[in-house]
């Protein structure tokens, strides 16, 4: 063996015989079981210097578990998906499904990782990326890595409050995941979406039949529904349906007029299915409603 290839050799073993480093490792124990049934919490959060053969495989695993790549690169296998995970980008795993992580080993990975637990986490998944991969560039990430920061400093401390603290994070993580762009007011929407929905919002009393839907968005009826379904989890009779009931509310709170009107109003065809529409958005009734919140 010449030399070269000694040295090589030399390099790779001792790679491969490192172990896994964990600069941060921390944990906690709700003490009431119930909290995350209405609230989140942080069950384990570290950071990872991982060696080239560190692997982790479960068939399912409490709470979820977001890994935030800071360097190098790794792959994880989710919802019967294997994603290749490189810098600044974040993965959301979803742990009641079979699941997998481990680093390229030509370039393993350093992660920062948070296992969160709370009230229907995967809605919560499904809300932030659709039904697509869950991966997502961040797009700065010195705020990811202040917001560990916070989080392993809140850990290390458990103060009094560090249940609410801890659900603040979280609810702050969320945003960081799902905030589209540095600019404000950036939109993660497509184009021909954010398109229509600007449309419908400003005149949310039209039928909008499907043909008028193609009409503004460019694309077929069928492709319209997909990108509501996709990113917005929800179809587009649903949406302006929402829509509809938010201008009634509006209405009912701000006017006199009488239910009839409002329902002519928002482009409910007679009171009654103005009326059936409302309570089954709001478990409400509109004239109730309306004396509840006091005009």
């Amino acid at each position: 063996m010449d030399k070269a290839r000694s040295n090589l050799y030399k390099t790779r073993m001792s790679r491969l015989l490192r172990r896994t480093l964990f600069p941060e490792s921390h944990q906690y124990v709700v003490p009431d079981a119930a909290w995350t049934r209405c609230a989140f919490t942080v069950l384990r959060a570290g950071k990872a210097i991982t060696a080239p053969d560190h692997r982790i495989a479960r068939d399912s695993y409490p709470g979820q578990d977001i890994l935030f790549c800071k360097a190098g690169r790794g792959f994880v296998s989710s919802e019967g998906r294997t994603i290749s995970v490189g810098r600044n980008q974040l993965m959301w795993i979803a742990n009641e499904t079979p699941h997998a992580h481990w680093p390229d080993e030509s370039d393993p990975w350093t992660v920062l990782w948070v296992r969160i637990d709370g009230p229907n986490c995967a809605a919560i998944r499904r809300k932030v990326f659709g039904d697509g991969p869950t991966l997502t560039t961040i797009l700065k990430p010195s705020e990811m890595e202040r917001w560990f920061q916070e989080l392993f400093d809140v850990l290390r401390a458990r103060d009094d409050n560090v249940d609410m603290a801890l659900n603040h994070l979280v609810s702050e993580l969320l945003h960081l995941m799902a905030t589209p762009s540095p600019r404000h007011g950036g939109s993660r929407l497509p184009a021909p979406l954010r398109a229509i929905v600007s449309e419908m919002q400003h005149a949310p009393e039209r039928p909008w039949h499907a043909e008028e839907l193609a009409s503004v968005t460019g694309l077929s009826p069928g492709q319209t529904r997909r990108l509501f379904q996709k990113y917005l989890q929800i179809n587009p009779r649903r949406w302006l349906m929402r829509e509809r009931i938010m201008m009634a509310q509006r209405l009912l709170l701000e006017t006199d007029e009488r239910l009839g009107t409002i329902a002519e109003r928002c482009g409910f065809c007679d009171v009654y299915h103005f009326s059936r529409e409302f309570k089954r958005s709001t478990g409400t009734a509109p004239r109730t409603w309306r004396r509840a919140e006091g005009t």
